[in-house]
């Protein structure tokens, strides 16, 4: 099946630590799904273990049967917004543009529909008037918005963004979740690390419910079970229900 993700007995340490405990599960393409647990439940590690930016002790991860390195063109990463250097001296347009190079080859500079191809991804995203911006002059929101442009300019078929809507305002939020609906809609699939459990009715398909270990992988209603979010939640689940967040 298209742009689906299969993930068979991963294991992740840190310094002797377990920080993933045999997790597998598979999904469908055309799928948004929301990363869910409590803090420290590895909701990142997951996410930078399947995409191989930090080493795994055991364990499988394949897209559509192909290998990372195989398909590693056809998948975006939008990492937190804390791991970014906002001091760098790039403009937004040239952002958005990187984008394109991993389609590009080596050597090879961005040509004129490159750069047509990133700015059009500006004005999806509703920032074409800030092209000339230092990236470190924008909003969290507004940052935000960029870094989804950078991954709609690569074209790619799976998106993987880690806290999207962290520190971000609620027009930046509404029009990322627009857009990652919309590629959700043209058959691409969308992970999302997620911590405000009283949106994930409203933006996912599926979710991954996780403490180190995974709880469960399913539709939103099935994953948000009482029984289910105490076990992941622990000390954290009277909270939870007493905001109304529990199905």
């Amino acid at each position: 099946m298209e742009n689906s993700l299969s993930v068979r007995n991963l294991r992740v340490s840190y310094y002797g630590i377990q920080a993933l405990d045999d997790i597998s599960f598979s999904t469908e393409s055309g799928k948004l799904i929301g990363i869910i647990g409590p803090n420290g439940a590895g909701k990142s590690t997951l996410m930078k273990a399947i995409l191989g930016l930090i080493s795994k002790d055991a364990g499988e991860v394949s897209f559509n049967d192909m290998t990372l390195k195989q398909i590693r063109k056809n998948i975006a990463y939008v990492p937190q917004r804390a791991v970014i250097d906002w001091d760098f001296p790039i403009t937004v347009l040239d952002t958005v543009l990187l984008g394109t190079y991993p389609s590009l080859g080596f050597f090879h500079r961005p040509k004129k529909s490159d750069k047509e191809l990133a700015y059009n991804c500006l004005e999806k995203v509703g920032m074409q008037e800030f092209s000339k911006r230092q990236i470190g002059e924008l909003s969290g929101g507004q940052q935000q918005r960029i870094f989804l442009a950078r991954a709609l300019a690569q074209k790619a078929d799976l998106f993987f963004l880690d806290e999207p809507f962290v520190g971000i305002d609620v027009s930046s939020e509404e029009v990322i979740i627009r857009i990652l609906k919309e590629l959700r809609d043209d058959g691409k699939t969308v992970f999302v690390v997620h911590h405000d459990l009283s949106k994930v009715t409203d933006y996912f398909d599926d979710l991954i419910l996780m403490n180190k270990e995974l709880i469960k992988f399913g539709p939103v209603k099935q994953v948000l079970q009482p029984e289910l979010m105490k076990k992941a939640y622990n000390a954290q689940f009277s909270l939870l229900d007493s905001m109304g967040v529990i199905i």
